[in-house]
């Protein structure tokens, strides 16, 4: 026992906080996980899990109004009355501009660049189908395929505004492989690499009356990638998992990058009926974890985002049920959880994460 959680501790350790960036909009959590639990596909086999979530966010904002075209100078000039004050005019305006500019360095800036007290509320939900197909023997592919709905309220001192899109949000393609088990038939114990790749397939670069925000679009726009490993060990009472995982975020849509991520899951599932003794409860499989996130500030136009990046730790507790499949050889279950943060106090700037909640169900065949 001993073993197993050192070397589920070192799973985690893997992650080096001093060496790491991340995005702000990146979920905690491990899909895999989500999906499959502890379980591993056998040769030929093909699961779809389909799960909805929700989550709330209030930060600083990073909302931009889209720019009104400048007025023609000539064209101002033009409509000056008489050539002699239109003279005049010119003949001031460079002073007029040098004390203007003395007076206030920021004239002419929006109030976004002063960098007005503002607040954004982002209320989001995400529905996404995981296809996930194993064709040869500790090789998984998964297809990821998410739809987001995104809200947001921005508030400053002229009042609130409210903006929202939804849409097809960013495909992502997954790969899986178990590099060591302890036995070939029936393993108890296994350890896996991960790759992952997203493509920029949601739209990023929408105006919404008028208002172009990065946290309102449902894709990022860009192409991102990642790596990480997982480790099972399954007990006569339970089953514990581990997995670490460092993504790697690209520029995208709105000159916006979210800063590169990296995660890390510890969860422990317990079958109700076993640890009861209660056959009738064989198909309830109740689980608790944490899950970690290490973030970065996101960068617009090449600058760090002030109310973005920072590290959060959440407690999950999750229920697993079991339904009758139409074979004996397929599976069909339930599943739901939420993730409650335990702090906000690590997370840079104005940033308050909010409960994330998650319901889904899937099928093996």
């Amino acid at each position: 026992m001993l073993r197993t959680l050192a070397a589920l501790a070192a799973c985690v350790a893997l992650v080096d906080p001093n060496d790491v960036r991340a995005c702000s909009v990146c979920l905690a959590g491990d899909p895999n996980f989500s999906a499959n639990g502890t379980s591993a596909q056998p040769a030929g086999s093909v699961s779809v899990y389909f799960e909805v979530r929700g989550w709330t966010k209030e930060s600083g904002s990073v909302v931009e109004d889209v720019a009104e075209p400048a007025p023609d100078h000539d064209e101002e000039h033009d409509h000056d009355e008489g050539e002699d004050h239109g003279e005049e005019d010119d003949l001031d305006a460079p002073a007029a501009e040098s004390d203007a500019a003395e007076e206030d360095p920021d004239a002419g800036a929006s109030d976004h660049e002063h960098g007005e007290a503002t607040e954004e509320r982002n209320d989001s939900q995400r529905l996404d189908l995981y296809v996930a197909w194993t064709p040869v023997d500790r090789v998984t592919l998964t297809l990821g395929v998410p739809w987001a709905i995104n809200e947001v309220d921005e508030k400053d001192s002229e009042g609130k505004t409210n903006y929202s899109l939804a849409g097809l949000g960013d495909v992502s393609l997954g790969a899986s492989g178990v590099v060591w088990r302890n036995r070939d038939v029936m393993p108890s114990t296994w350890l896996e690499l991960r790759g992952w790749l997203k493509a920029p397939t949601g739209r990023s670069s929408k105006e919404v009356d008028g208002v172009l925000d990065p946290h309102v679009q449902p894709g990022t726009g860009s192409w991102d990638g990642a790596a990480g490993t997982a480790l099972v060990h399954r007990l006569d009472w339970a089953s514990l998992y581990a997995s670490t995982f460092y993504r790697i975020n690209s520029e995208g849509g709105l000159d916006y990058e979210y800063g590169d991520v990296v995660l890390a899951t510890l969860a422990l599932e317990v079958p109700l009926g076993h640890l009861l003794g209660q056959p009738l409860l064989d198909r309830v499989t109740p689980g608790f974890g944490f899950d970690f996130r290490w973030a970065a500030r996101d960068e617009s136009g090449g600058e760090n985002v002030a109310d973005t990046g920072g590290s959060v730790l959440y407690a999950t507790p999750s229920l697993r049920v079991a339904l009758p499949a139409f074979r004996e050889t397929q599976r069909a279950w339930l599943r739901a959880g939420v993730q409650i943060p335990l702090t906000n106090d690590w997370l840079y700037g104005e940033q308050d994460e909010g409960v994330v909640w998650s319901a889904g169900v899937g099928y093996g065949f």
